[in-house]
This record gives C-alpha cells, structure tokens and sequence, in this order.
C-alpha cells in the first residue's frame, strides 16, 4: 500500500547530536541541533490544529516514538540555554557524571578503595562517554540501571531495606527513558526468588514500597499507553522486527568482545567474584538475567551496556586484593597497565563516536565513512535552506495553500528546529509522534515533498517534479544525499488529507 509519508530509510536509526568542536564551521554547528530532532518528538510540538503557540504547548507523558524522558532533557535544554549543540549535550553529560558518581559509590559499596574505585570509573568511562555524546533515548540508561543496582547492593550490605526505595526510583526513571529497563527488574525479581538467602526481602514492606515508588513514577507514561492503544510497544515490535529483518540482531554475543574491548578480562573477573560471594550473589543477576534475556528476544548488542559497570567494580575489587598481596613495582606496574587498556577504550569510543576532528580533514572523513550517525547529523541548515528556496520559487497561488511533506522523522525534525527563521510551514509527517500532528487547519492544494520518490509520490497526487536535489556540506554521503535527494513539488492529493491520514501511520 502506498501511504502519503513513508519514511524512506526506516533500515537504520540515526541518534541524535553531539556536541561539534568550536572550530567546526558555523554551518555545520547549526547543524547538529536538528539531528536532535530525529526522532520527530523532542520540540514537544502541539496539534497542528491546536491554537496554542508551540512554546506553551503541555508536555505530555508519552509519546509514539519513545517514552517522555529524552523529549523533556532536551526540551529544558533548549528553553533554557537555546539551540546549540554544547546545550543540547549538556543534559546527557550531566546525566552520565552522575552515572560515573554511583559506579565509584557502588565500588565502595562493595569493599573496594580508592584504587579499586578509580579503576572501575576508567572501565566504565567508555559507555558513558558513548552516551553522554549525543542525547538520545538510552542517555539515561546507565544512569538508572547504576541507581538501582547500588541501592540493592545497598541493601545486601547493610541489611537495611529502605534501599529497596532507591531501586524502585531507579526502575521508574528508566521507564521514563527506555523499556529495556524491565531486563534488570525482572532479573532482580527472579534473582530474589531463585536465591533462597535472598528471599526474605520480598517479604519487607520496604520492598514493596521500592515497586510502589517505580509504579508512581512510571504510572503517567503508563496510564498513556494504556489510553493510546500501547501504541509506543507497536512502534517497538515494529522496530524490533526491522531489526531482525537487517540483520542488527546477529552478533550478539561479538559485540560483548567489541563494546567491553580490553575491559572485557576485567568484566568477566567481576562476574566471577560475584558469583563466589554469598553476600554479593545477587548482583551477578543483573547482568546474567539481562544477557540472557536480551539474547532471547534477539536484541542488540549495546542494549546490555549498562550491566557491565556493576563487573568492573566488582573486578577491580578482585584485583586491588590481589595486588595487595604483591610488591610495590610489580604491584605499580599492574595498575599502570590495566589503567592504560581501559584508557585505550576511552580513545577508540572517542575515535569513532565523538566529533573530535575538523570538518573536511583526514580523521573526519574517517568518521563519516564508518558512522553513519555523525554523518546524517551534517547538513540539517542547509536542508532546511534548499526547501525555503524552492518555496521561493513557487507562484504566489502555489504558496496561498502550501504544505510542506517531511517522509521521515529527521528531515521533520529539521524543519520543525529551523524552518521558522524561513516562514515555512509546519512540517507535515505520519512517521512516529508527528503523525498525531496532523496535517494542518487547511487542506494543503501544492506539498514540498521531501525524503521521497516521484515514483511513490505520483501514486499519491496528480502531478509531482523534481523541484531540487539536495547537496550535503564537504560531500557526505548521508541519507539524505544518497538514499532520496530530490526535493519534488506536488499538486492535488488524489484523496482527501483526512481519509489518507487515518491510514498514514509510520514508524521509523
């Protein structure tokens, strides 16, 4: 069936921004920002039918795409320090230094000192410095995962309960971000369940209340999905299946190799150490539960990322009292090689993921080559730029009833971040969050078309052309550029807007 807005390159998720280097050009700093908006939610745009001005629009607590988290850091980012994309990374990397202050407290936690605990920060540093790169649905995760694994050990350490508060706050915080955080809860449970030790806690009150503070948390992104149909699990099976169906689900159990790199010895003595510890036995479920049932459900290797600090810390306990038994030298040349592998991490995430290198130079053309990400995070002004010219083009008839059709989130995202400073339209998609928009207080008669092809489109109106061809800065070769380049100009939707919006609905 062809439907009005397809999203064209529904294969491949694009995160959103990172921060460019100051010395990046102007144009491609403005760039960044829209790349943020990927995802066709995070400006928290009203009803385009809705007479309320976009800045006082409420916030809602759930959204088609992803739960609400994400869309409100981002949100408060913008109103409060405005578009760039320092300020739109900001929230991630306050989010993730925090992570890294619970990974040292559950070091602690655990036994270890002061060497142990800076060990187990290098180890970890990579994932959160992968995540604090670009504000995105998992920015949170390792944040909410660490609050909750260390208010369990917490509790196995200290024996007091109240600490099951902590895990419940840490439970509902991920749901506010991403569902995966339902791998660690249920592994927590059955943990408690299949270690008789450990079973009397389910039968504290404080327990309870640690579920009841995660179920208050979650209720409003919750009672959401309930009065809209679970429409964001359909968005999931949907994804999920897209990435079966590409292959993103085979390697597995490689890319614990590839994402943990030199830590990797580290992680599996952590593993090990738990596992001996009568009082610690439980943590190891945090990560066996989630390894297990990622696999089963054929996900994706990163999405295990934030089980990993809770072995590091474990594994640099095991090896602070290992050298503790050895000579200064040796004992000083140990630490000073493992800290060396584990900063050796630190430069191959910052290599591939962080925009280090200057526009059009040897080590930037590397990254645009082999991540697809940064590369679809250039060109978003001059997108935007290339539609206004086009519009500009247009009789003024054309332009009396004019819409402009994004056939996918980002180029939605883009539009929507800098198509004001043009006068443009508010874009027009039915992928994810952007299709409860509608398509606007009139019937468009002419529609920018962008993100798709005239071949599809002639389907849809009675008369479509290629208006422009759309040209990424320094060469890139991202989406845009590659996979649907003409931006086309079409007359007369062939059904009425809203008999073809009630079967538009896409995800991406």
């Amino acid at each position: 069936m062809h439907t009005l807005a397809r999203d064209a390159y529904d294969d491949r998720h694009t995160q959103p921004v990172a921060a460019l280097p100051s010395r990046c050009s102007r144009r491609l700093r403005r760039a960044a920002p829209a790349a943020a908006l990927r995802h066709g939610q995070w400006l928290w745009l009203p009803s385009r039918r809705a007479p309320v001005p976009r800045r006082r629009a409420p916030p809602p607590v759930g959204l088609r795409r992803l739960p609400p988290l994400t869309s409100f850091l981002g949100r408060i980012a913008i109103e409060l320090l405005g578009i760039s994309p320092a300020h739109l990374r900001l929230p991630a990397a306050l989010v993730n230094g925090a992570s890294l202050v619970l990974v040292g407290l559950l070091t602690r936690t655990l036994g270890g000192g002061r060497a142990a605990q800076c060990l187990a920060l290098l180890a970890t540093f990579p994932i959160a410095l992968a995540f604090s790169s670009v504000l995105q649905y998992n920015t949170t995760d390792l944040f909410a995962w660490s609050l909750t694994i260390l208010s369990t050990a917490r509790v196995l350490r200290s024996g007091d309960p109240r600490n099951w508060i902590g895990a419940g706050a840490g439970i509902g915080l991920g749901v506010l971000s991403k569902y995966s955080i339902a791998f660690p809860a249920v592994s927590l449970v059955v943990g408690l369940l299949l270690l008789p030790a450990q079973r009397h806690h389910v039968r504290s009150r404080w327990f309870w209340y640690g579920a009841a503070t995660a179920t208050i948390l979650a209720a409003p992104n919750l009672l959401w999905l309930a009065t809209h149909h679970f429409i964001t699990l359909q968005m999931e099976h949907f994804i999920h299946l897209r990435d079966i169906r590409l292959g993103r689900a085979e390697g597995y159990y490689s890319d614990q190799l590839r994402y943990t790199f030199l830590a990797f010895p580290l992680a599996v003595a952590g593993l090990v150490s738990l596992l001996r510890s009568p009082r610690f036995r439980l943590l190891s479920a945090f990560f066996l539960g989630p390894f297990l049932l990622i696999a089963a459900a054929k996900g994706r290797g990163y999405y295990l990322l934030p089980a990993y600090p809770v072995l590091y810390a474990a594994g640099a306990i095991a090896l602070e009292r290992v050298l503790a038994h050895r000579g200064k030298l040796p004992r000083n040349i140990i630490r000073t090689v493992v800290a060396a592998a584990m900063l050796a991490n630190s430069v191959a995430i910052a290599w591939t993921y962080l925009p280090i290198w200057p526009p059009g130079s040897s080590g930037w053309t590397w990254q645009m080559d082999h991540n697809q990400d940064m590369a679809d995070e250039v060109g978003w002004p001059e997108f935007v730029a290339q539609v206004a010219a086009v519009r500009d083009t247009l009789p003024a008839a054309d332009r009396a009833r004019l819409g402009v059709l994004a056939n996918n989130y980002g180029e939605a995202g883009a539009l929507a971040l800098y198509g004001p400073a043009y006068h443009l339209p508010t874009p027009i998609s039915s992928t994810n969050s952007f299709h409860a928009r509608g398509w606007g207080a009139f019937d468009p008669e002419t529609v920018i078309v962008t993100g798709g092809t005239l071949e599809d489109q002639l389907y849809n109106f009675d008369q479509c052309s290629v208006a422009a061809t759309i040209h990424a800065p320094y060469g890139v070769r991202n989406e845009e550029a590659v996979r649907h380049p003409d931006i086309l100009v079409c007359h007369h939707l062939r059904r009425p807007w809203a008999e073809v919006w009630a079967h538009s609905q896409e995800f991406g």
